[in-house]
């Protein structure tokens, strides 16, 4: 036969193709597993994972169960009890409905499935490796549904080979397993890996209370709705200082989803929207087409405007409330404001680093022209630090000099905070940092204890310590921080903004060579909201103590984002002004 003539794929091809549309990885799975268990409205779901799911994958859930004459249908393509029409695909409300999750996973891999109706006296199970069927029966079992995917891509190592590290997949899995949790707050879910639990999150009454868990009782989140003639908004928006990220997850009728739609609503309020993001919209199912993508990842609306107007009006609201902008560029009517605070100029400035800062700024440039050749030989004269006086304060806030060499102005706010930063990096040297006991141990919300549990090692050597339930000693049933790296500048910030920190530099920055300086930097970014407001009142001795210390850092002229500290009229400019 010719080699281009067109001829039919072999069953077991096929399906393989088939599968790779479905299943890309153990993430992939357990996302496809957990919808089951959610539409089986379960109650308590168990992911129990061997190397982050690469080696075993077990998601065991109370819901309602299948009955034994289905168990074989179950796992066959295109078989689902959540559709028979084509009117039903029109109006889905469930997140599954294609029936191919489970003939996909068990077409690249060794499943077994064990279900039982509560009302059953027994249930069965059914073994399968390849697609093929080894093994069915009736068995007697707990209620509810066992799925186990052992040896996930045996038969396909090319797309075995792709798989990322074990860690890297479990963090994977637990971040879908968060995100289900925040739409299906009443559901507990559990996640363990090698024997070790990693996370326990659900089983409360809403989502406000399960975020508080997440995120952090002391987090400053904010929640805002929106409603219009086509829909209802719920969103949440957690700020997180010093973060260069917008981590979103949007859910349409309680379906996750990616929408180029609804980031684009956020990018268009026009102001600062750094931080994470819990989007959820509800519209008639007849408006949403899920039928897009073999992952259910993606969905096509109806009216996609009236989506970015229900966005863009919830995240105004959300930005205005939290500090995103001012309430006189929010450009919303709202009839009352619940936080009435004025806008943070430190949330709304969007950081640079060092080596990407401002340095070319209008007050920089005129810094370094009237600076002598713009070195630090300005800062290195002990004798005129004696004979300096403070002047007093502009009506703008910056500090006033007399100082041997002419006339000094001086950025309060700017000069603490390389006073700060630089004092942050000379106590982290890369190297396992001295640690501080805290005096009361800080409990751990969910999402923080899985992220230390996945990178305790590396924590360890930075200078923080842990007590976690299964620690042999430990009375407690809750995991939590004992310890942590005894730093310099950051001792008003709370024990846990200093973890949160760490984390999100170590999952950021994958080079280790580089991995320090990113978590040092955030620290000192963070540090740097409790530098001296501009315009604060300063005292004389305050004041002279404030040039004292900018006067030692390494690179006085700019705070950490560029910006400059000081600016110096110098003697003989002076002089020649007022022709002398």
């Amino acid at each position: 036969m010719d080699s281009t003539s067109i001829k039919k794929l072999d069953e077991t091809v096929a399906s393989r193709i088939a599968a790779g549309e479905v299943i890309e990885r153990p993430v992939s799975a357990a996302k496809e597993m957990l919808e089951n268990s959610i539409d089986a409205r379960a109650s308590d779901v168990k992911i129990a994972l061997s190397q982050g799911g690469r080696a075993s994958l077990v998601i065991e859930d109370n819901g309602c169960g299948i009955a034994w004459g289905d168990i074989s249908l179950a796992v066959e393509r295109h078989a689902t009890s959540k559709i028979s029409t084509l009117d039903d695909l029109e109006h889905v409300r469930t997140l599954g409905y294609r029936g191919e999750a489970l003939a996909s996973i068990a077409a690249v891999s060794r499943m077994e499935l064990r279900s039982r109706r509560r009302d059953d006296d027994s249930g069965g199970v059914i073994k399968i490796e390849g697609g093929s069927v080894i093994y069915c029966s009736r068995v007697p079992c707990m209620p509810g549904t066992r799925v186990q995917v052992d040896d996930l891509f045996y038969n396909l190592p090319g797309r075995r080979k792709f798989l990322k590290s074990a860690s890297s997949e479990l963090k994977r899995i637990i971040q879908v397993v968060q995100d289900y949790a925040v739409a299906r707050p009443g559901i507990r879910f559990r996640v363990s890996n090698d024997g070790k639990e990693m996370l326990d999150i659900g089983g409360v009454a809403d989502t406000d209370e399960l975020l508080a868990s997440l995120w952090g009782q002391e987090s400053r989140s904010v929640r805002a709705e929106a409603r219009s003639a086509e829909g209802a908004l719920v969103l949440w928006w957690n700020a997180l200082p010093g973060s260069k990220r917008v981590s979103l997850t949007a859910f349409v009728n309680g379906r996750r989803v990616q929408d180029s739609t609804i980031r684009s609503a956020l990018n268009a309020t026009g102001a600062s929207i750094f931080g994470e993001w819990i989007v959820m919209l509800d519209f008639r199912p007849e408006d949403v087409d899920v039928n897009v993508h073999p992952a259910k990842a993606e969905v096509r609306f109806r009216h996609q405007g009236a989506v970015f107007e229900l966005v863009l009006r919830g995240a105004k609201k959300a930005l205005l409330y939290g500090g995103g902008f001012s309430k006189e560029t929010a450009t919303l009517d709202f009839p009352h404001s619940p936080h009435e605070t004025s806008p943070n100029s430190w949330e709304n400035y969007i950081p640079e680093t060092p080596e990407t800062g401002r340095h070319t700024s209008a007050g920089a440039e005129s810094a370094s022209n009237i600076l002598p050749g713009g070195t630090k030989d300005l800062f290195s004269d002990e004798e005129m630090g004696a004979s300096r006086k403070y002047l007093g304060q502009t009506q703008g806030g910056y500090l006033v000099f007399d100082d041997p060499r002419g006339l000094c102005l001086l950025d309060a706010h700017a000069a603490h905070e390389r006073i700060l930063y630089e004092g942050i990096e000379d106590s982290f040297s890369g190297s396992r940092a001295a640690s501080q006991l805290l005096l009361s141990p800080q409990e751990l919300p969910s999402a923080v204890a899985a992220a230390v549990m996945r990178n305790r090692d590396e924590l360890s050597k930075m200078g923080f310590a842990f007590r976690f339930p299964q620690d042999e000693g430990s009375d407690g049933t809750e995991p939590v921080m004992t310890s942590l790296p005894a730093l310099r500048g950051l001792g008003r910030l709370s024990p846990l903004e200093i973890l949160r920190s760490a984390l999100k530099g170590i999952e950021e920055e994958t080079d280790p060579s580089k991995r320090d300086r990113e978590i040092w930097w955030r620290w000192a970014r963070t540090a740097c909201r409790d530098a001296i407001k501009l315009g604060r009142i300063v005292e004389r001795e305050e004041a002279l103590d404030l040039f004292d210390r900018l006067e030692k850092c390494r690179q006085p002229y700019s705070c950490p984002h560029g910006r400059p500290t000081t600016i110096f009229l110098a003697g003989e400019k002076l002089k020649s002004w007022f022709e002398r």
